[in-house]
């Protein structure tokens, strides 16, 4: 009976060890693809060791790596470095994980603060220059505005005149009017 238990003890130690050696391959595989910057592979890798052992802290560390580098990159493909910066933060703030990964995250960090810096400035430069354009828009606009009512009080000063001399045409004319008139009537007696 002795022999049967040793034998089943020996047969459950060596499964044992074939689950961690499994468990081992798999972590090493993880780290591997999260040092390499294959995440959704290193996420898988590490998926499957917490499954078996869902205590391993390095392996919940590596994974969270893995999220976050993975949402850091695709935060500063659009534009987005504050997210891409927040992402990056909890990365350096995890005690276990790949220090590889750690040191990355510090140096792309630095990189999105600089990139979120130049694009706040190019948009303060964006906007000054947006509000010289429509300073020097409303003064156009005012000129123009301006000339156009000098204009008009132009026009209406000439059709009063115009409306006068016609006036003291009209008036000249009766006047001549009645000269021819009274030269006529002078004459033809």
């Amino acid at each position: 009976m002795n022999k049967k238990y040793l034998i089943i003890l020996i047969v459950l130690m060596v499964l044992s060890v074939g689950c961690n050696n499994k468990e081992s391959s798999l972590f090493k595989e993880g780290q591997t693809a999260l040092e390499n910057h294959e995440y959704d592979k290193a996420q898988q890798y590490l998926s499957d060791v917490l499954e078996e052992d869902s205590k391993n802290e390095s392996a919940r560390s590596m994974y969270m790596q893995a999220v976050k580098m993975s949402k850091a990159e695709y935060y500063k493909d659009r534009g987005l470095y504050n997210k891409g910066i927040d992402c990056l933060e909890s990365i350096v703030n995890l005690n276990n994980g790949s220090q590889k990964i750690k040191v990355e995250s510090e140096s792309l960090k630095k990189e999105l603060e600089t990139l979120q810096s130049e694009a706040e400035e190019a948009a303060s430069i964006r906007k000054e220059n947006a509000k010289e354009i429509a300073k020097k828009a409303v003064k156009k606009s005012e000129e123009e505005f301006y000339i156009w009512q000098k204009n008009q009080e132009k026009d209406n000063k000439f059709d009063s005149n115009e409306d006068k001399d016609k006036q003291k045409d009209s008036s000249d004319t009766n006047i001549i009017d009645s000269i021819k008139n009274k030269l006529g009537e002078l004459f033809n007696l």
